[in-house]
């Protein structure tokens, strides 16, 4: 096995909320596919594209992993090391919205550690709140040598929306990057769907033509997930009977699953 390419996936995200009705939008957006290795090469090779800098495009590290200056690869071998993966053998790839004329929001990021024969070893599902916190759903993968796709279930244990309370336990599903990428994530209570968020793209060429397709057909796209997210959640209160429900002290970062 390989290990997959820098990229663009572009795409669809659609969510569907199905208690106390039935509500869904789906909206066209756009993720980078890096490897962290490979941020500082990047930021030289292509105009459009920074590290840690302002520009059109640009990922900062503060932006994902401790959330300050310290480098992302950091905060990722920390949690190799807790699910006892061998952190100086592994290819870190980011799956996330790069932040566009400086500003982002990642609803969900998701890391995909590889080791250098392009066997998937684990994979982080990196979760935030409009409160500005983050949760970390990790997987540690033990069967990685011909699955195409990856299952993983736990029980909820972040506050993503004040119309959710914090009962529940999520499915995840995940194809391994490829000239398509698909993932999905679905909450269940007493189980029953309640939720479910699909995103299905397809590859792009990370080069400079991309760069400013991507710039010319989304240029507003973070400042629009932002704004989603709160346009949605008042057309769900207010008209589709959704209960609110106190965001709860955050006591945690992580969860992890070794098997």
């Amino acid at each position: 096995m390989k290990l997959p390419n820098n990229c663009f996936y572009k795409g669809t995200l659609m969510h569907n909320r199905f208690v106390p009705k039935n509500h869904k939008f789906t909206y066209n957006i756009f993720y980078s596919f890096i490897d962290i290795d490979d941020l500082d090469d990047l930021k030289k090779k292509y105009t459009f594209f920074s590290y840690n800098k302002f520009n059109f495009f640009s990922i900062y590290d503060k932006d994902h992993g401790f959330r300050n200056n310290k480098k992302i690869k950091d905060w990722v071998k920390n949690i190799l090391k807790k699910i006892n993966i061998n952190h100086m053998n592994t290819k870190i790839f980011l799956l996330s919205i790069p932040r566009i004329f400086g500003y982002v929001f990642n609803p969900l990021s998701i890391f995909f550690c590889y080791d250098f024969d392009g066997n998937l070893k684990a994979l982080i599902y990196q979760v935030k709140n409009t409160f500005n916190e983050q949760y970390c759903y990790v997987f540690k993968i033990k069967d990685h040598s011909k699955k195409k796709y990856y299952k993983h279930s736990c029980k909820k244990n972040f506050h993503v929306s004040p119309l959710w309370d914090m009962r529940g336990k999520y499915n995840f599903l995940t194809f391994k990057p490829s000239n398509k990428f698909y993932s999905s994530i679905i909450m269940e209570k007493n189980k029953k769907k309640v939720f479910q968020a699909i995103l299905d793209c397809k590859y792009q060429e990370l080069n400079f033509n991309n760069f400013l397709s991507l710039l010319i057909k989304f240029p507003f796209l973070t400042i629009k997930v932002i704004l989603a997210i709160y346009f949605e959640a008042f057309k769900i209160f207010i008209f589709k009977g959704a209960k609110y429900y106190k965001k709860p002290v955050l006591k945690k970062n992580f969860t992890i699953i070794k098997k």
